[in-house]
């Protein structure tokens, strides 16, 4: 080092220079936001857009040598309508609007091929919304794809179908999403445990009245999709009967995701053969959900959020549909505290995706106090549909007789 090359490092001129490129570098919190916002159009145009992420290997010394450099790069080689922000601490992205796959990784490419000598080469990932490739990152280099310099060597893009639902296996990549706060995961964990203690007498009873109301397993477990399209098992009472047939139930689902302004009723478990003696008081109650309280110390569920899903229930789905799994899905949500079964399924998904946009905990308060009144409603109109029925069976009957 030349003996005054130090009054470089303390310098206030130098400063100013290397952090002016980060002045017009949307915050990470308000860069989420973009991503969110560029979703919602998707999933409304259809029009897809590229992330382009520009990960340092770690905290180094020169890391902000190189952040420096490569912002001021990016800021001067991306379109008007892209926009530019911190992903994490470490690392830059690019929101590439309008831009394909096979577009993303060739500017990411000249990006890092444009890099002074001397500073650290980011790695670069390619990620495409919508993703048809069950999770899989679109333009994720390979060894064979990095060259010697470090950068991403351009891949020909993969040919992609639209699709009007959501594939089974689809695994949303995490880069869209945001980080779910800490306090939902320590709420989930503390009042889980309390009903569990509590409740655990209940829990007896109904699997005792189960076992002698019908032979077969007291636990019913079936596949959900869950957060970001992750399927896992979910636990309830067994209220129907043994090996029943799912095409009804299938059928009705599809009617209702089609039927547009059809009310998100449930078929009618008083007379469904399927169901067990008592099986629809237990539906009715929310009662036969309680054993989901072992999926939320799992970290499967929360308290609060949107119903998880059935595979064949998402197949139905369309692209703005996927937006209700940007939460982990809830014994109990707003779309339950809102009239359920007053409500259509256009509904229902409109309830989801507020919740997951305005998530608080003062929401997550107010959901859980409004829950048990909820239920109390659904029964008394459950009640009052069912004298309405028998009341005309018996207006029907007279008529008969006369």
């Amino acid at each position: 080092m030349a003996p005054l090359a130090f009054l470089k490092l303390v310098n206030p001129l130098r400063w100013f220079r290397r952090n002016a490129a980060f002045h017009a570098i949307h915050p990470a919190e308000r860069f989420r936001d973009l991503i969110e916002r560029e979703r919602s159009r998707t999933d409304r145009t259809g029009i897809r857009f590229s992330l382009v992420v520009f990960r340092l290997a770690a905290r180094k010394r020169d890391s902000y040598h190189t952040l420096s450099h490569l912002a001021a790069l990016l800021l001067s080689r991306v379109r008007t309508s892209d926009e530019v922000g911190w992903f994490d601490k470490t690392s830059l992205a690019v929101l590439m609007i309008g831009s394909g796959e096979a577009d993303a990784v060739k500017f990411g490419q000249n990006v890092t091929d444009s890099l002074p000598e001397g500073v650290a080469v980011p790695k670069v990932s390619v990620h495409l919304y919508p993703n048809k490739r069950g999770g899989e990152e679109h333009a994720q280099p390979r060894k064979d794809d990095v060259t010697e310099a470090g950068s991403v060597a351009a891949t020909p893009p993969t040919p992609t179908t639209e699709n009007a639902g959501l594939p089974e296996d689809a695994v949303m990549p995490a880069e869209f999403f945001r980080q779910l706060p800490l306090w939902k995961d320590i709420l989930d964990v503390i009042l889980s445990l309390i009903g569990l203690i509590l409740l655990s007498p209940l829990f007896l009873l109904i699997a005792v009245y189960i076992k002698i109301a019908d032979p077969g397993p007291v636990f019913f477990r079936q596949n959900r999709i869950g957060f970001r399209g992750k399927k896992f098992e979910c636990w309830k009472f067994r209220t129907m009967k043994v090996d029943n047939d799912a095409a009804a139930h299938e059928e009705h689902l599809k009617s209702l995701i089609k039927g547009g302004d059809q009310a998100m009723i449930k078929l009618d478990a008083r007379k469904d053969p399927r169901i067990i003696p008592l099986g629809w008081l237990l539906r009715q109650s929310g009662l036969d959900e309680l054993p989901q309280l072992v999926n939320v110390l799992r970290g499967d569920m929360s308290l609060v959020g949107p119903r998880p899903c059935l595979p064949y229930e998402a197949r139905e789905y369309d692209q703005w549909h996927a937006e209700r799994f940007d939460s982990v899905p809830g014994l109990t949500g707003l779309w339950q505290v809102s009239g359920k079964n007053r409500t259509t399924f256009k509904d229902m998904m409109r309830f989801d995706i507020r919740y997951s946009r305005r998530m608080s905990f003062w929401m997550e308060i107010q959901i859980l106090f409004k829950t048990f009144p909820a239920i109390v409603q659904q029964l008394r109109d459950h009640r009052a549909k069912a004298r309405g029925r028998l009341d005309e069976e018996k207006s029907v009957a007279g008529k008969e007789n006369r």
